[in-house]
């Protein structure tokens, strides 16, 4: 029988509260003053996704009213007759 819906696993909740210790001491004892400005920006780099959510990609999207148009048909062949439109296709 396993936990009950809603009940925090407590073996989670004791490794995530370990790791946040250790997380903490080794933060601390981070010098930043000798650190290289590389290691530097690489530290801000690293640590600020923790710090600053990333933002989504928002995608706009708009409705477009439809468009009205008109076909007008402009029969053109019509003034020639079935043998001259065969003779004008056979060449």
């Amino acid at each position: 029988m396993g936990r009950k819906l809603g009940v925090p696993n407590k073996i989670t909740a004791e490794v995530k509260e370990k790791l946040a210790n250790i997380l903490d001491e080794a933060i601390d004892s981070i010098d930043i003053k000798t650190m290289t400005k590389a290691e530097r920006i690489k530290l801000i780099q690293i640590s600020i996704q923790y710090v600053i959510p990333r933002l989504k990609q928002v995608e706009e999207i708009t409705e477009e009213e439809p468009r009205k148009f008109e076909i007008e048909i402009i029969d053109s062949l019509s003034k020639y007759s079935d043998e001259e439109l065969d003779k004008a296709i056979k060449k």
